[in-house]
């Protein structure tokens, strides 16, 4: 694969989730595209028009239709033919929000190794201030680069950016760089600052996301300690023009997924190395901890008036709607807390392999609905919205319902013989 007159070769090293998101963006881009990635499962899938690794919206559709500008491999030797080379592996992070940096690293290192040097270096995946500048390449041809995903439109959003956020050294002139090129394809503004800038932007972003949805799951408690109804407090806000209707804040079970919880650990690591007080940043996770065991405390005390033999339906496993992720989610941890031996579970995604864990996979949720004593809806799935009254009351056992999301809230399931709890509406 060759550069052609003006076609610049592209390169992404890590074919995670963020990895092929941003590869297929630049490959619509009349580029060409050299994935690698050191699995060489994920290749051979990849060859093969299969992507069992990660589960994304439109994603298989657009390396089908662009496959001919797209070359995969596990040799890193391949990255000798790129112009510009994307470090896009997923920054793992544990339970508790700490990234593990250890493949990362290993992809920098065989980048370094293995790139032209005249080829310019962007780090794409998701670092701490500091990360970058450390990066031994020539700093005139070091990039970082702010990914700004969502799962579930992480196609769109990736081929279609409000704005491109790039951090570089600022001895050197943007205007002139491959990447600075590359980035004008997409037609949007580009905001250029320093590595270190660049980097606390990145956190930023998730940090004023974080702030939203801590403050709506607190206004979600005190409603229901007042009878006040989070729903129509919402319906309001998101007319303000100032909050508007794509603001996170929406009642929910605290922060899951790994992404957020990554970038508040990382404020709360920045505040103890700099001498700083970490009280706000703690405060939002106490909050999420807090928040994130609603369904759990609602499923506990109704547990108390029914038998051991009770069917238990959980609708969702993921931690939230078009992902197959099940990090930290809420319905993982009633699993592992549950003392039923009828477990029913249903998500159109998530795949949950834990061996410890006893339930019953179901292929539809009307299979978990049928005979149900207590039914929880823990993901906002679309398909979850098609369930109608006549259906509950002619196959629920007991009428139980737990919908922390307010899914079914249209159904009115109070005023119609269900004791259903919905978060930031009914109190106990």
């Amino acid at each position: 694969m060759k550069s052609k007159k003006n076609k610049l070769v592209i390169g992404f090293l890590g074919l995670s989730h963020l990895g092929l998101c941003y590869l297929v963006a630049a490959v619509s881009k009349n580029t060409k595209v050299i994935g690698i990635d050191k699995n060489k499962n994920i290749i051979e899938n990849l060859r093969k028009n299969k992507i069992l690794h990660v589960k994304e919206n439109y994603l298989l559709e657009n390396i089908v239709k662009y496959k001919k500008n797209i070359l995969f491999s596990t040799d890193f030797k391949a990255l000798i033919k790129c112009d510009i080379v994307f470090i896009s592996q997923d920054v793992k992070t544990n339970n508790y929000g700490k990234s593990n940096f250890n493949i990362l690293n290993s992809y920098i290192s065989k980048a370094i190794k293995n790139m032209n040097i005249n080829a310019e270096l962007v780090l794409l995946s998701q670092v701490p201030p500091g990360f970058t500048r450390k990066i031994k390449w020539p700093k005139k041809q070091l990039f970082y680069n702010v990914e700004t995903l969502v799962f579930g439109n992480a196609i769109f959003r990736a081929k279609f950016p409000e704005r491109l956020i790039i951090g570089y050294d600022q001895k050197e002139n943007i205007n002139k760089t491959k990447i600075y090129k590359y980035l004008k394809s997409f037609k949007v503004p580009i905001i250029s600052m320093s590595y270190e800038s660049a980097e606390i932007t990145k956190i930023s972003i998730n940090l004023i996301l974080i702030s939203n949805i801590t403050v709506a799951n607190e206004i979600g408690i005190i409603c229901e300690k007042i009878n006040a109804s989070w729903n129509d407090v919402y319906q309001a806000l998101i007319l303000d023009k100032r909050i508007g209707k794509y603001a996170y804040i929406k009642n929910g079970l605290g922060l899951s997924g790994g992404n957020l919880e990554r970038d508040l650990y990382n404020s709360i690591e920045i505040c103890k190395k700099n001498s700083l007080k970490n009280d706000f940043f703690n405060s939002m996770l106490n909050s999420s901890k807090i928040n994130k065991k609603w369904a759990l405390n609602k499923f506990k005390f109704i547990s108390k008036f029914l038998p051991k033999n009770s069917k238990i339906g959980i609708l969702g496993l993921s931690y939230k709607e078009n992902t197959n992720s099940t990090k930290n989610s809420p319905a993982i941890t009633i699993l592992k807390e549950n003392k039923f031996k009828n477990i029913y579970c249903y998500d159109p995604l998530a795949e949950l392999n834990m061996n410890n864990l006893s339930y019953k996979r179901e292929n539809s949720f009307k299979k978990v609905i049928k005979n149900c004593d207590l039914l929880l809806i823990m993901t906002k799935w679309d398909e979850f919205k098609n369930i109608n009254l006549k259906t509950l009351k002619l196959n629920m056992n007991k009428r139980f319902i737990i919908d922390p999301f307010g899914v079914l809230a249209h159904l009115s399931l109070n005023e119609n013989g269900f004791d259903y709890f919905c978060k930031g509406s009914i109190k106990l």
